[in-house]
């Protein structure tokens, strides 16, 4: 109830009075809050932040083989027979960013032909598998030169799933794997 002395002065009661102070800052306050969501989802959208992709590139052409989806920081394996003994060699590998490559280890059944290693971390596990372990070298790419399938059977493994290499690539063309922006998509 409004006392006497505020109804003489047309003023509004204290609550009210506060209450309707509060409205255009609560309005502004809810308004920056959507704002920033917005702000937020946008940026998070392919559209705005494209994601990576990686693409097998011939060499002499420039021509994309092909091109998967590949998550910044995840680990992708390439895979082959080795040309000397026959046996597996796997080089493994993590995406960094566009152009950063990262080789985190080898895994092999291969005696390598009796060379020596470059990397001094070797390790032999218990099946008889070798590894070449904490080698955390960056590349650019990696580059090789397509194998047959029944010498060399150049295959990717991503996410536990093999790619054939031959099935994009003739055997004996130089490829690179690379890390790449994905292509953005237009809104026509």
């Amino acid at each position: 109830m409004r006392s006497k002395e505020t109804k003489a002065r047309g003023a509004r009661p204290p609550l009210a009075h506060a209450k309707a102070a509060r409205s255009p800052i609560q309005r502004l306050m809810s308004l920056a809050g959507a704002l920033l969501l917005v702000l937020a989802w946008v940026s998070a959208s392919p559209a705005a932040k494209p994601g990576l992709v990686l693409n097998l590139v011939e060499t002499d052409t420039g021509r994309v083989a092909l091109s998967v989806p590949i998550a910044r920081g995840e680990a992708f394996t390439v895979w082959f027979l080795h040309s000397y003994d026959r046996a597996f060699f796997a080089e493994h590998y993590r995406a960094l960013a566009p152009g950063r490559i990262l080789l985190t280890h080898m895994t092999f059944k291969s005696n390598l032909n009796g060379e020596g290693f470059e990397y001094h971390d070797f390790h032999l596990r218990p099946d008889g598998v070798g590894e070449l372990r904490n080698i955390n070298e960056p590349r650019r790419e990696v580059h090789f030169m397509q194998g047959s399938p029944d010498m060399a059977n150049h295959t990717l493994i991503l996410r536990g799933k093999r790619i054939r290499l031959v099935n994009y690539v003739a055997p004996r063309t130089l490829v690179s794997f690379r890390v790449c922006n994905a292509p953005r998509k237009n809104k026509d």
